[in-house]
């Protein structure tokens, strides 16, 4: 019985040596995947730029990992972020769509939606909304001056009393609170 499963794992682990994680066409290219990890294996967790440096020394500075069973495309060096950002905005201007975030939003939204004649209707009318009630005027401005001169006040009257401040929770409560003088 041990010498059953000591060769299934050797089977198992040559099978992850040969098998070959097919690349995209036109992929940059980086090192070879194991099925599963990917290049996980092969990163620092407690360094990973170096890395990514010894990476773009053997590759280049433009180079692609996989992190998992996801393809990764490593940009290194300021020419190469340039161009990918400022020469070429529009071809790199989506978001990585993940398969809960869109069975959830069913692919519409601002914030994680891909960029698109979609995004931008919604991102039109949001912007339209939010300066219906008052966006980027001098009465908003005053609102939240107000909300964030109360929560300084809230946090200068706790300090020093050996007490647990919920950050979060007085950001989120002065949110709230412009939100609906808003409406």
């Amino acid at each position: 019985m041990l010498g059953f499963l000591i060769l299934l794992w050797i089977c198992i682990f040559l099978l992850f040596l040969f098998i070959q994680i097919p690349r995209p066409k036109n992929f940059p290219p980086g090192p070879r995947p194991l099925p599963l990890f990917g290049n996980l294996l092969e990163l620092n967790i407690n360094n990973p730029l170096k890395d990514f440096e010894r990476l773009a020394n053997r590759y280049g500075k433009v180079y692609s990992l996989y992190l998992g069973s996801k393809p990764w495309v490593v940009l290194n060096g300021f020419e190469v972020l340039k161009e990918a950002l400022v020469t070429k905005a529009m071809d790199f201007a989506g978001r990585p769509q993940e398969l809960m975030v869109n069975h959830i939003t069913k692919g519409s939204g601002v914030i994680l939606s891909d960029y698109g004649s979609s995004w931008k209707e919604h991102r039109r009318f949001a912007l339209m909304t939010l300066r219906n009630f008052g966006l980027g005027k001098q009465s908003m401005e005053e609102r939240i001056l107000g909300e964030v001169s109360h929560v300084i006040a809230k946090l200068e009257k706790r300090v020093g009393n050996n007490v647990i401040i919920f950050v979060t929770y007085l950001y989120l409560k002065g949110t709230v609170h412009t939100m609906s003088i808003l409406t």
